[in-house]
C-alpha cells in the first residue's frame, strides 16, 4: 500500500499536513482565530491533496494523464498558498492593537 502513493517518502510528506490540520483544530480549543481557522484549515487540506496527487503520480496505483496530473498539482498549490497567505492576512487585520502595544 505504501507502493500506491509512490513510497516511504511521499507517506511521510503526508504527514506534515496532516500534523498542521491536527494542529489547527486544536489551536482553535486553545486560542481565539476568529475567521482564519477555516482559511488555514482550508489550505492544509489544498496541500494534503497536492502530496496525495504527487504520490499517486509517483506511485502503482493510478497514474493521471500527463497535463491532467499536473494542473490538478499546481492547482491545489496555488490555492494553497492564497488561502494561507489570505489566512496570515486575516489574523493579521483582526489583531487587537491596544493588546499588541501592552505586550511589547
Amino acid at each position: 500500500m505504501i507502493a500506491w502513493l509512490g513510497g516511504e517518502g511521499n507517506v511521510i510528506s503526508l504527514l506534515i499536513p496532516l500534523f498542521g490540520i491536527c494542529l489547527v483544530l486544536i489551536a482553535d480549543r486553545v486560542t481565539e482565530t476568529n475567521r482564519a481557522k477555516r482559511y488555514f484549515l482550508s489550505g492544509f487540506v489544498l496541500w494534503f491533496g497536492f502530496r496525495v496527487v504527487i504520490g499517486l503520480e509517483q506511485g502503482t496505483l493510478v497514474s493521471f494523464p500527463r497535463p491532467v496530473g499536473i494542473l490538478v498539482a499546481l492547482s491545489l498549490l496555488v490555492g494553497f498558498l492564497s488561502l494561507t497567505c489570505y489566512g496570515y492576512y486575516v489574523v493579521w487585520r483582526g489583531r487587537d492593537p491596544i493588546a499588541s502595544r501592552l505586550a511589547s
